[in-house]
This record gives C-alpha cells, sequence and structure tokens, in this order.
C-alpha cells in the first residue's frame, strides 16, 4: 500500500462523495435505478433478438432483480384505505409493517407521466419534499419505483383538507385571519426554496393532528430562474377557479411571470372562506376565465355578508394586474398589512397558537375527514411491448429516496487512506483517555455532593411538609370561595334569562300580531307552489335514475358483445396457427427437397462466375500489359531527351568556364594598368606642384577623367563576374536534377519489365485455371439435367397444395375482415345512439338544476324573513353567556396569580412548585383559549345553525337533500361517461390491433405471393435451360401495347391521363413535406401534436397548427418552420405524382427503340444483368438470381441475336 498513487487516492475519493452524497447525481440509488430501468427496457423479445442485449440480460438480469427485491417497494406496507384519487394516480393510507408507523403513499402512473409531460412535474415534487425542513410542507419519507409507478410515501395529515372543513362550518373572519396567515408562511418557504406552486387552492391545504396547515400536492412547481426569479411557460397550468390572468396568458404562447401568481391564488382562497364561494365562478369554463380576464370589473363583494375593510383591500390588493400585486416586493408588506394584526399570535408564535379546530381523531389511521372513494375497477395501465429501444424507465432514473437510511453513509473511509486513518485513531485514543480521567474525576465530584445532598435532605423534607400542609389551606379556601361564587352567578344568570324571556315573549306578540294578518295567505301560497316544484322535480329524479339504469344495462350488453368479438378473434388465432404449422412443416419438406438444387446450383454460379472472373481478369492483365509497354516507350525516349539536355548543358558549361577565365584576364591587366596610373600620377604631382596653376588644373582634369573611365569599367567588369557565376551554380543545379530523373527512369524501367514478366506468368496461370474450370462446369451441367426431371415431379404436387391452401386461407381472412367491419359499424352506431341520449340527458338535468335554484331562492327568502329575528335572540342570548363565562374564567386567573404571588411570598426557596403552578397557570390559558375555540367551532358548524332553525327550515334541508343527491346522480353520470369512453377507446385500440394484425397478414400474403411467382420463374428458366438455345430473345415493342416491366409496381396509365384525373383545388395554402398535404388549422378543442404530445389547442388563443388531408396528422407549425423531423413519410399514398410508367423508358419510333436495343446488348453482354444494377426493394431476391444465371449464360455463348417487336417465349 506504501506504493499506491496518491493523486489516484484523491480522485477515487472524490467518487466516494458523490455516491454517499445523497444530492448528487451519482448518487448510489441513482446508479441502482439506472442499472434497473436498463434491464427493464431491454428485457423485451424484439430487443432480445440483438447478441450483445442478450449476454447483458444474462450476466445482470438476476443481479437486478436480487437489488430490486432488497429495496424498499410496495409490499413492505398495509394498505389500509384510498383516500385520494387524481388524474396521475391515487393517494392510499397505509401502515409500514416492522415500524407500524401510518404514512400517506401517493402513486402515480409512469404511463400518465410520459403522455403528459409538459403538466406533469413529479421531480419538483419530490425534491421539494425531499429538501425541505419547513414546517409548514409535507415531509417525503421514502421514494421509490417498480415497472408500473412512482411511489412517494409522507406524512399522514389525519385533519383533512380546507375542503371539508369549509364544508362543516361556516368560517369566520377570525379563522380565515389565521389559515391565510399560515398559508403565506409555506408559500413564502417554497418561493425561498426557488419554486413556484402554480396550484393553491384548499384542495392541496391539509391539517395536521393538532390543526396546523401544510401544504402538500406539489405536482405543478416550476423552478425559478435565479436571475430574473420568473418561469417561462407556454402552458396554462393550475385549476380554473384560482388561475392568475398571467398564468391563463401563457397558454398556446411561453409567457414570463413571477412568485406574484401564487398570491393571487391566496386571493381567491380568503374569499372564498369568506364568501363561501370563488370570486370569478361562471356556469362554463369560458365564462370564468373571461371574468379573469376582466377582473378589475368583475370583482365584487355581496351586499349580504358581513365583511371588514381590512379583509376588501387585501383580497384586492391579491387580486389585481401583477405589477401592483401585494408580495411582489416580498412577503413583509403581506405580513404589515392591517387585516393580519391582532393579540393572539404574532407570525413568529403562529406555529405555536391554538389553531381553530382541533380534529377529534378516533385512532392513528381515523380517514373521517376524508370522503370516501369508490374503487377503481380499470386495468392498470402498463408500457406497450415495444418493437425496437424506446426507453420508457430512462426518464425516473434516481428517483429512489430514503430520509432515514442512505446506502454507503455507515461505511469508512478507503483503504488507501490507512496511514492518515491510522493517526487519526491514535488522536481519538488520546482523546478518549483524557475524557475517561475527566469523568472520574466527574464522577468523584459527583458522589461528595451526593453525600452532601444525603446529610442535607431530611431538613429539606421537613421544609416540604410544611409547605404542603400551608398548600392545603390554600386550596380549601380557594374551593369555598369557588363555590360561593358559583352560587352567586347563577342566581345573577336566572334572573338575567327571567328578564330577557320575558322580553322576548313582549316582543314576539307584538310582532306576530302586527304580521299573523300580512303574511299567512302569502306564505301559504309559497309554500303549496314550492311543495309542487318539489313533487315535480322528484319525478325528474325517478326518471334520470331509470335512465341511468337503462345507460348500465345497455353498456353490460356492449361488454357481452365485445367478450363475443374476442372470443372469435381467439378462435381465428388458433385456426391461424395451426394453417401456419401445417405451411411450415410442408416448407421444411420443400426445404429438404430443394437443398440438394441450390447446392448444386450455388456451385454452378460459382463455377460461372469463376470462368467470368477469370476472363475480365485476363482482360484487365492484358491492357495493364500493354499500358506497361507504351509506359516504357515514353520513358525511353524522355531518357534521349534527358541525354540531350544534358550535352547542350556541359556544352554551355565548357563556353561559360571559357568565358570566365577571359574575364578574368581583363581584370588583371585592368588591376596592373589602374596601379601604373596611381604611379604616374604621383610622379606627375610633384611636376604639376612646380608647374602653373593652368598646367595644374587641365593635367587634374585629364587624370580625373581617366579615373572615372577605370571605376566604370572595374565596375562592369565586377557585375560580369557575379553574373557567370550565378549562370554556373544554376547549370550545376539542372546538371544535379537532370542526373536524378535519369537515375529513378531507370529504375521504373526495371520495375515495370518485372511486372510485366509477373502479368504474362499470371495470365498463363488463369488461362489454366480457366481450362480446368470449363472441363468441370461440362461435368455439373450433366448432373443438372438429371436433377432437373426430379424437381419437376416434386414442384408440381407441392406447389398445387400450396396455392390451393392460400386461397383458401385469403378468403377466411377477408370473411373475418368482413364481419369486424360489420361490428365496428354496430359499435358506433350505439355510441352514436348513447352520445345523443346523454347530451338530452344534460339538458335535462341542466333545466332542472335551474327549476331548483330558483326555488332555492324563494325558499330561502321566506325562511330568513322567519328565522331571522329568532336567531338574532339565540345569538345574544348565547354572547351574553360567553361573556360571562369569560368574565368568571379572567376573576379566577386573577385569584389564582394572587394566590401564586402569596404562596411565592411565603415560600421563597420552593422553586418547583412556583414553576408547577406557572404550568397550572399556561394550561389553564390553554384550556380557556380551547373552551372558545370549541365553543365558537360549535358555534359555527352548519349543523348547529340548522338546529337552530328547527322546524322552520325543514323544507331547507329536505332541498339540500335533494341537492346532495342531484350532485351524486351527476356524479354517477359522469363516472358511467368516463367508463363508457374508456370501454369505446378499448373497443377502438382492439379494432386497430385486428386491422394491423390482418395488415401484416396481408404483407405475409403478398411476401408468399412473391415468392410463389419467385418459384414459378425460376420452374421456367430451368425449363428454357433445358432446351439449350444460341439465341436470347429481347422484347422490344413500342410502350403503346400497354406492356409494363413488372406487373405489380402502379399502374400503366399515360401523363395526360393524369392531368384530367387530377382535381383542380386551390392548393396555394396547401405546404407539401415527406408526401404529406398539410393545410393550416387552429383547434379550439383538446387535440395534440403527434410529433411532441404537447396540446396543440385553446379556446381563445389557438397556436398555429398543420394537419394532413390524407393521413389526418396533426403537429404544430413551429416543427415545419424550424426544420424539424417531427413526421414520418405520408402512409396514405405517399408521392402521387411518381407513376410507374415514369420508371420505364418511352420509345417514339421503332428506329429509336432498336438504337437502345443495341446500346443495353452492350450493357448486358459485358456486365450481366446482375452486375447492371440493384433490385429493387419491392422485389424477391431469388426472383433476380435467376436473371443472373440466365445472363451468365449469355456470355458463355458465341453470339446472341436480338430481334426488334419480338417476345420470350
Amino acid at each position: 500500500m506504501s506504493n499506491f498513487d496518491p493523486e489516484y487516492r484523491i480522485r477515487l475519493g472524490k467518487i466516494e462523495e458523490r455516491l454517499k452524497d445523497p444530492n448528487s447525481d451519482l448518487n448510489i440509488n441513482s446508479l441502482l435505478d439506472g442499472l434497473s430501468a436498463l434491464v427493464s427496457d431491454l428485457d423485451h423479445p424484439a430487443i432480445k433478438r440483438n447478441k450483445s442485449v442478450e449476454q447483458f440480460l444474462t450476466k445482470y438480469g438476476k443481479p437486478v432483480d436480487f437489488v430490486n427485491s432488497c429495496r424498499m417497494r410496495h409490499a413492505d406496507f398495509d394498505v389500509v384505505k384510498v383516500i385520494g384519487r387524481g388524474a396521475f394516480g391515487e393517494v392510499q393510507l397505509v401502515r409500514h409493517r416492522s415500524t407500524r408507523r401510518v404514512y400517506a403513499m401517493k402513486l402515480l402512473s409512469k404511463t400518465e407521466m410520459i403522455k403528459r409531460s409538459d403538466s406533469a412535474f413529479y421531480w419538483e415534487e419530490r425534491e421539494i419534499m425531499a429538501n425541505a425542513n419547513s414546517e409548514w410542507i409535507v415531509q417525503l419519507h421514502f421514494a421509490f419505483q417498480d415497472s408500473k409507478y412512482l411511489y412517494m410515501v409522507m406524512d399522514y395529515m389525519p385533519g383533512g383538507d380546507l375542503v371539508n372543513l369549509m364544508s362543516n362550518y361556516d368560517v369566520p373572519e377570525k379563522w380565515a385571519k389565521f389559515y391565510c396567515a399560515e398559508v403565506v408562511l409555506a408559500l413564502d418557504a417554497i418561493h425561498s426554496m426557488g419554486f413556484v406552486h402554480r396550484d393553491v387552492k384548499p384542495d392541496n391545504m391539509l391539517l395536521d393532528s393538532k390543526g396546523h396547515l401544510k401544504l402538500a400536492d406539489f405536482g405543478t412547481c416550476m423552478r425559478m430562474d435565479r436571475s430574473s426569479g420568473m418561469v417561462r411557460s407556454d402552458t396554462a397550468v393550475g385549476t380554473p377557479d384560482y388561475i392568475s390572468p398571467e398564468v391563463l396568458q401563457s397558454q398556446g404562447r411561453p409567457n414570463h411571470y413571477g412568485r406574484e401568481c401564487d398570491w393571487w391564488s391566496v386571493g381567491v382562497f380568503l374569499y372564498e372562506m369568506l364568501v363561501g364561494d370563488t370570486p370569478f365562478y361562471a356556469d362554463s369554463l369560458v365564462g370564468t376565465y373571461g371574468k379573469i380576464m376582466d377582473h378589475k370589473n368583475s370583482l365584487s363583494f355581496p351586499t349580504d355578508i358581513e365583511i371588514s375593510h381590512e379583509a376588501k383591500s387585501l383580497i384586492c390588493a391579491f387580486l389585481t394586474d401583477r405589477t401592483e400585486r401585494l408580495g411582489r416586493n416580498g412577503i413583509e408588506e403581506i405580513k404589515t398589512h392591517q387585516f393580519f394584526r391582532n393579540i393572539d399570535w404574532t407570525w413568529d408564535t403562529l406555529r405555536q397558537a391554538v389553531p381553530p379546530v382541533i380534529p377529534e381523531l378516533s385512532s392513528d389511521v381515523d380517514t373521517s375527514n376524508f370522503e370516501d372513494i369508490e374503487k377503481d375497477d380499470s386495468p392498470d395501465e402498463s408500457f406497450a411491448v415495444p418493437k425496437a429501444f424506446t426507453g420508457n424507465h430512462l426518464p425516473f432514473i434516481g428517483f429512489t429516496y430514503n430520509k432515514e437510511y442512505q446506502l454507503l453513509s455507515d461505511s469508512g473511509p478507503s483503504g488507501g487512506n490507512g496511514d492518515k486513518r491510522f493517526k487519526q485513531l491514535e488522536d481519538q485514543l488520546r482523546a478518549m483517555k483524557a475524557a475517561k480521567e475527566e469523568i472520574e474525576n466527574r464522577y468523584r465530584m459527583a458522589q461528595s455532593d451526593l453525600e452532601r445532598l444525603n446529610r442535607e435532605e431530611p431538613m429539606l423534607r421537613k421544609e416540604c411538609q410544611e409547605l404542603e400542609k400551608n398548600l392545603v389551606y390554600l386550596k380549601r379556601d380557594l374551593q369555598e370561595n369557588q363555590r360561593k361564587l358559583n352560587m352567586e352567578l347563577e342566581l345573577k344568570r336566572n334572573l338575567e334569562s327571567m328578564l330577557h324571556d320575558k322580553e322576548r315573549q313582549l316582543e314576539v306578540e307584538i310582532k306576530s300580531r302586527k304580521e299573523a294578518s300580512n303574511s299567512n295567505q302569502q306564505v301559504n301560497e309559497k309554500i303549496y307552489s314550492l311543495e309542487k316544484v318539489i313533487t315535480d322535480l322528484n319525478e325528474k329524479i325517478k326518471a334520470e335514475t331509470d335512465s341511468a339504469t337503462k345507460y348500465k344495462k345497455s353498456c353490460a350488453e356492449l361488454q357481452q358483445r365485445y367478450n363475443m368479438s374476442e372470443q372469435s378473434y381467439s378462435e381465428l388465432n388458433a385456426k391461424y396457427g395451426e394453417v401456419l404449422s401445417a405451411k411450415q412443416s410442408l416448407q421444411k419438406e420443400v426445404m429438404e427437397l430443394q437443398s440438394t438444387l441450390d447446392h448444386e446450383r450455388n456451385s454452378q454460379r460459382q463455377m460461372s462466375s469463376q470462368s467470368s472472373e477469370l476472363s475480365e481478369r485476363i482482360s484487365s492483365l492484358m491492357s495493364e500489359k500493354k499500358k506497361a509497354e507504351e509506359k516504357e516507350k515514353e520513358l525511353t525516349m524522355e531518357i534521349q531527351k534527358v541525354k540531350d539536355t544534358v550535352i547542350r548543358l556541359e556544352k554551355s558549361k565548357s563556353h561559360v568556364e571559357l568565358e570566365l577565365d577571359t574575364y578574368k584576364r581583363k581584370l588583371d591587366t585592368e588591376i596592373n594598368s589602374h596601379k601604373e596610373t596611381i604611379q604616374r600620377f604621383n610622379a606627375d604631382k610633384k611636376d604639376i606642384l612646380l608647374s602653373k596653376e593652368e598646367a595644374r588644373t587641365s593635367a587634374i582634369n585629364d587624370i580625373q577623367n581617366k579615373l572615372d573611365q577605370e571605376k566604370t569599367a572595374r565596375a562592369s567588369a565586377e557585375n560580369q563576374l557575379l553574373a557567370a557565376e550565378k549562370e554556373k551554380s544554376g547549370l550545376k543545379v539542372d546538371l544535379l536534377q537532370m542526373t536524378q530523373q535519369v537515375t529513378a527512369v531507370q529504375n521504373e524501367l526495371k520495375n515495370e519489365k518485372e511486372k510485366s514478366k509477373n502479368y504474362s506468368l499470371q495470365v498463363e496461370q488463369e488461362i489454366q485455371r480457366r481450362n480446368l474450370m470449363q472441363g468441370d462446369f461440362k461435368t455439373q451441367t450433366h448432373d443438372l439435367s438429371r436433377y432437373k426431371n426430379m424437381e419437376k415431379q416434386l414442384n408440381k404436387s407441392l406447389y398445387r397444395t400450396q396455392v390451393k391452401e392460400l386461397k383458401e386461407d385469403v378468403e377466411e381472412k377477408g370473411k373475418q375482415y368482413q364481419d369486424a367491419i360489420t361490428d365496428l359499424e354496430s359499435v358506433q352506431q350505439d355510441k352514436e345512439s348513447f352520445a345523443a341520449q346523454l347530451q338530452l340527458a344534460m339538458a335535462k338535468a341542466d333545466s332542472e338544476n335551474l327549476a331548483r335554484s330558483i326555488a332555492e331562492e324563494q325558499l330561502t327568502d321566506v325562511e330568513k324573513e322567519k328565522t331571522m329575528e329568532d336567531s338574532k335572540r339565540e345569538y345574544s342570548k348565547e354572547i351574553e353567556e360567553l361573556t360571562a363565562e369569560k368574565n368568571d374564567l379572567n376573576s379566577r386567573l386573577q385569584k389564582l396569580s394572587e394566590d401564586l404571588r402569596q404562596v411565592q411570598s411565603q415560600s421563597g426557596g420552593s422553586s418547583s412548585e412556583i414553576e408547577k403552578l406557572k404550568k397550572n397557570l399556561e394550561e389553564e390559558k390553554l384550556k380557556k383559549i380551547q373552551a372558545v375555540n370549541k365553543l365558537a367551532e360549535i358555534m359555527n358548524r352548519k349543523e348547529y345553525s340548522s338546529k337552530k332553525s328547527g322546524k322552520n327550515n325543514a323544507a331547507d334541508q329536505a332541498l339540500k337533500k335533494k341537492e346532495k343527491e342531484m350532485r351524486k346522480l351527476q356524479q354517477d353520470l359522469h363516472m358511467e361517461k368516463e367508463k363508457y369512453n374508456k370501454m369505446v377507446e378499448k373497443l377502438g385500440r382492439d379494432l386497430s390491433e385486428t386491422q394491423a394484425a390482418l395488415f401484416e397478414e396481408g404483407q405475409q400474403k403478398g411476401k408468399l405471393q412473391m415468392e410463389l411467382d419467385a418459384k414459378e420463374s425460376e420452374i421456367e428458366q430451368l425449363r428454357q435451360k433445358l432446351a439449350v438455345s444460341d439465341n436470347v430473345s429481347i422484347n422490344s415493342s413500342h410502350l403503346e401495347d400497354g406492356d409494363v416491366l413488372y406487373a405489380t409496381e402502379g399502374e400503366n396509365r399515360r401523363p395526360e391521363e393524369i392531368g384530367h384525373d387530377m382535381s383542380a383545388q386551390d392548393k396555394s395554402a396547401v405546404e407539401m413535406h415527406k408526401g404529406h398535404e398539410f393545410v393550416p388549422i387552429h383547434y379550439r378543442t383538446p387535440t395534440t401534436c403527434d410529433s411532441c404530445n404537447k396540446p396543440v389547442w385553446h379556446m381563445l388563443h389557438p397556436p398555429q397548427a398543420l394537419e394532413c388531408r390524407r393521413c389526418h396528422t396533426k403537429a404544430h407549425k413551429d416543427h415545419l418552420d424550424k426544420n424539424e423531423e417531427f413526421v414520418g413519410y405520408c402512409k396514405v399514398n405517399y408521392d402521387q405524382n411518381i407513376q410507374a410508367k415514369e420508371m420505364l423508358l418511352l420509345a417514339d419510333t421503332s428506329e429509336k427503340q432498336k438504337v437502345w436495343i443495341q446500346h443495353l446488348s452492350k450493357k448486358i453482354s459485358r456486365k450481366g444483368f446482375a452486375s447492371s444494377g440493384t433490385a429493387g426493394p419491392t422485389r424477391n431476391t431469388r426472383q433476380y438470381a435467376s436473371f443472373g444465371i440466365q445472363a451468365r449464360q449469355s456470355n458463355a455463348r458465341s453470339s446472341s441475336t436480338l430481334p426488334s417487336n419480338s417476345r420470350p417465349s
């Protein structure tokens, strides 16, 4: 270990850190998820055909099964009840089998996640619940997956959601303030994590066992951009009543918005709590969206409900434009709003405050606050068996999470850090020893303290006993005082109640006398009319129940029909399997018989191919030999030219050397003459000094002229010398290059001579081989003629039986197809009739709802007039009682506080007793608050308010019951519709599958027909070979006769006829792409893109879309504009413009026809049919093999005749 690379250790340590980090992409759980996903995606019959895939599965299949069996799974939990169901799955109440803890488990369907990937944000939901440390967010404990579902195990909230609370209680403003504050803090926790919720509504606000609120369902959350704090989206996500205008505008076109969209939803939630309905509710979805967009004019408050000015200002501050909305600059401006001012709690102590409603629970699995959900009998959807690798499980890699235990978390450091680890252990040992010594010292000190305390204990006990006696006396005094107070309070209450009763009796008598004469007749008439309306509604409800039973019966009949069709389909499949097995046995026999024939054919083909290859090689060698000889001649010519140039260069070199010598001589003479002139000049200088100035000047001028002449002559001589030297160096270089070229040419000559010798030897060897091959070919032709007779007899009997069986199969399949079509038509007719009936029922239900709402309004007007006064009196009584109780409690509190002070003064040293009394005080305060809250809860219960109204509200209760019944009936109708639609979808899928199977069978039939044709053509060719003829006939008739090259490929029509068939449509808006005729279109009903599976519709602002007029594929126009590969070739009549006729060779006259035949015959004689081009994809290879043999035989013949206008015999 001492030689281990330290850098490598560091690198391995980094990998280990990544593996142990639960937030890393290389987490151990992510790697295990990736391996199991890869195995499950590859474990399909079509993909297993690949050898490398099969090897991978054999190696890792069992280990992955072992890992999946050891990891957490759904079987580790017992399902108690289903408590919720949504678009992507359901929520179950579960209990862990080993720990017995209760959790809520959320199941998400993987198929739905992939189908609706634009609106499913399961990764964000997992990240928020796993990483959130806030007490306002539901915590995630485990996350795991299997082949069908994603599982998220989280905290169970037994208090239910706020929808349940609002349905059971009339929420006062004090409660709304409390819950709204908790929602604000919960949203601030999500925003601080960098997410926007986008679906804030009472359904996603859950209450825990203590009554406090927690946010849940983060499936619509989206991460904000860190720099701008905005979200970019092109789909409107959320619930229609709670969605903000900026999110609504993002449907179909990209839009930016931030956390302010959540504050809009908080405003809607606060309005709903105070008023009882959402502010922008309308009968239709378009109406609600219109009101939301026109929120400035559509927002209004009802006059019959009391709402404080502060609450109205907060709602208006939330329900405004995003640029002016409260909370856009942070949560502090929401916290400082006047609506949240109160005495009971602050923003910091909100979690410790007593909530308005504390749920009453019978056990830890109490589900009384959740609605009962019916069992979903629909089958679990799973991924279809793929024909190629799809990677359905790859998007879910890394989803697994465990809060309690992380893999490899307990593992120590790697073995490479042994020395460091040893030092660490030594340091730890020393620290432990020091700690041990300290503990021993403390133990000694504690023993001494214990001894001292044991001595002081009897003294303290005596003091405690005295204090306890004093406490007993004080408690007795307290009890006596309380009894006296209670007696006085009871007397006071009795007197006040007597007074109030007499006052009420007086007022009631006065009012009853006044109103009796006026309202009796009107009330009786209204009651009579309302009773008639109620009877009519009962009759309509009965009619609807009858129609619902009829629908159920028709659905059952449809199910029976579908089962019958499935049975017939399975019987047909069994018959088809039997036919296939018989066919396969016959084919095996044919294959065994033909194996000998094929062997002979192959040997013959090989011989012919070898002979043709030998001839081609001989010709190529001869051509190469000729080329080599020509090259040799050219090289000899070049060598002669080079020699001539060398001679010329040598001559020029000698001339240059001679010139150089002459120039050198001239230079020497010039130098000598120059020296003489200098001597003369020196001699004359003396004479000139003595002579006169005139003689001096003339002599100097002469000498100067001579000097100049000498200088010029010298310079010219030097230039000539330099030029001569340059020419000499250039000539030397040319000489070297020429000599190198000569040597290279000589080497090439030698190589070419050797090559020509080798080629001649190869030619002789090839000629010998050819002679041998021709001898073998003759012997094999004799054997062939022997086998042909055998083959004819066998083929005649076999092919006749096969053709008969295939024809019978085709007829049976055609009958089955017609039966399936008739069944489909009947199912579609039934579907249309059911749809019409459903529309009628819905219209009836709407009309009845209108009538019921009118009747309710009339009833409520009558009943309000009666019950308002009674309810006011009762409320005033209850308020007085509550105030009296409150005063009592306050007086008791004051007395207790005084007693506490006295006890503190009496026993200053007994701190433990004081603490107990303080705890009792706090408990009394909490009990007081809880009692007040409980009273308020009972007062605000809708059941309690209905009991007060008594007999007068009997009609209202009956109406409410009928309302509930109507809602249940509507829900049943909706469920029946959904079941019917699912059944229709399933039938459609089955039909499409049967059609696809029929199509595949048709293709197989076509392939078999092609094979039959190919075999028949081979038989005919074998017959032709028997009658060995020296002539080859080629059809060269005019195309006007209607002859085509292949009978199966397209129709034989003229271009003139095509022009008449084309419809004169306006094709300016049509866009052609891969055979599709795309037409621009706008969808306002729910439709999805066939390319990206995203919605391609919008009710208000539909995006630009395209639809093919042939195959009806739908796609976004952006895909075509961006030149994306979004669609394959059109399956319906792809590229009508290309006719089979255009692939033929058209000849106008017989002369042109002869020219083309001569040209083609040359090509065929050189290369043969097989080498002239490749066969098309629609033809069988066996069919073309026979043509290849025929062409090769034509090569061996001496001559070929191609007469015009002749047909094959």
